[in-house]
């Protein structure tokens, strides 16, 4: 009898320890099917997913099964949001590149078209002179027959613009140098290119005795 009942035992704890690694193992495919839901890809969450689907065969709970089945409709509703959230991107990244063309093809229609010896350009002057201590600024007047005309040299030692009234403001910085210095600047309007000659006097210094 005692024979029989210690059989019994041993049996019953066999079964024990294979029912814990049975839970174990799904627990395991559970556990590992939520570390691949945390990361935001929807690659990631379709491997999730099959472990979710493995766990569920796995488990005996029926409790267990059910939140199998929360993490897969879980891990579902991410991959629809991913994929609503990448369509988003990709709309708006086309809606820019159309914009572009668009701006692209109104400048093209905006920009005059004009015949080769047609072109008038010309300034107020030929020389604006500085003195050397700089901060000082001169305009000249620009005419030309197109409006797009626009400065294309400028000397290193020379701020310049084109303001609403087609002129050039010019500002010449202090003179460094004991020597008188002089550069040119460039005005362009299709072929057509004018030279504007800018001269700054030599820094004078005084002596205060």
């Amino acid at each position: 009898m005692k024979y029989f009942i210690g059989c019994f035992l041993w049996s019953m704890m066999c079964m024990s320890a294979l029912v814990a690694n049975a839970q174990s193992a799904c627990d395991k495919l559970f556990a590992n099917g939520v570390k691949c839901q945390q990361t935001m890809t929807v690659s990631s969450q379709k491997t999730a997913i099959g472990y979710f689907e493995k766990a569920k065969i796995c488990y005996d709970s029926q409790a267990k099964k059910d939140l199998c089945d929360q993490q897969i409709k879980s891990c579902r509703n991410i991959i629809a949001q991913l994929v609503r959230t990448e369509e988003a991107k990709k709309e708006k990244s086309r809606a820019i590149e159309s914009e572009v063309v668009n701006q692209k093809k109104v400048t093209n229609e905006l920009k005059p078209v004009r015949k080769d010896g047609e072109i008038k350009l010309s300034l107020d002057r030929t020389y604006v002179k500085f003195k050397g201590k700089g901060n000082e600024f001169q305009k000249v007047k620009v005419t030309c027959n197109y409006p797009d005309w626009e400065i294309t040299k400028i000397p290193e030692w020379v701020n310049c613009s084109k303001n609403d009234n087609d002129e050039i403001v010019i500002e010449a910085e202090k003179n460094p140098h004991d020597v008188e210095r002089s550069a040119q600047l460039e005005v362009t309007c299709g072929d057509e290119v004018i030279t504007l000659t800018i001269i700054q006097e030599k820094f004078k210094k005084y002596i205060l005795f």
